[in-house]
This record gives structure tokens, C-alpha cells and sequence, in this order.
């Protein structure tokens, strides 16, 4: 079975209402039929609508940096969510 990373921590809650969605729509009976999933959670990643709009700080090397670390923890796909 193949392994999804999800780039989180912007914000958190949007990394914990994605992660629940992919719990209550996967049709597994017991735990073991789950998808495995690894988080990095990491808020500092600087605001992308700042980034965009003003002088914000650049995400790009932290989502980089979160990809990098997922990617070596043996994911097969990203998912980065945002509300």
C-alpha cells in the first residue's frame, strides 16, 4: 500500500480536518485497512498570501525542507492542505 505525506502546519486545524476527512472516507472495517499517512506539522512555515501579496518571507525552502523529510520517510504522494 502507498504512503501519503501531508505537508501541514498551515495552519494546523486545516492538517487535522484534512487527516479526518482521509480517516472517515476510507472504507476500512478495522484499523490495519487504513491509509498510512505521515505528517509533518510544522508551523513555521511562512504565510503564502503574504508572500504573494506584500514582502512576506518566501515558503517555498520550508515546503521544500517538509518535502525532503516526508520523502525520506518513504512517502509516495504529497498532500498539502489549506481551509
Amino acid at each position: 500500500m502507498k504512503t501519503l505525506g501531508i505537508i501541514g502546519g498551515m495552519g494546523p486545524e486545516a492538517t487535522s480536518d484534512l487527516f479526518r476527512k482521509i480517516i472517515e472516507l476510507t472504507p476500512a472495517s478495522k484499523d490495519q485497512e487504513h491509509i498510512p499517512i505521515i505528517i509533518d506539522n510544522y508551523p513555521k512555515i511562512p504565510d503564502r498570501t503574504a508572500n504573494l501579496l506584500s514582502d512576506g518571507e518566501d515558503p517555498l525552502p520550508y515546503l521544500i525542507r517538509s518535502a525532503k523529510l516526508l520523502e525520506s520517510a518513504g512517502v509516495d504522494a504529497f498532500l498539502m492542505p489549506c481551509n
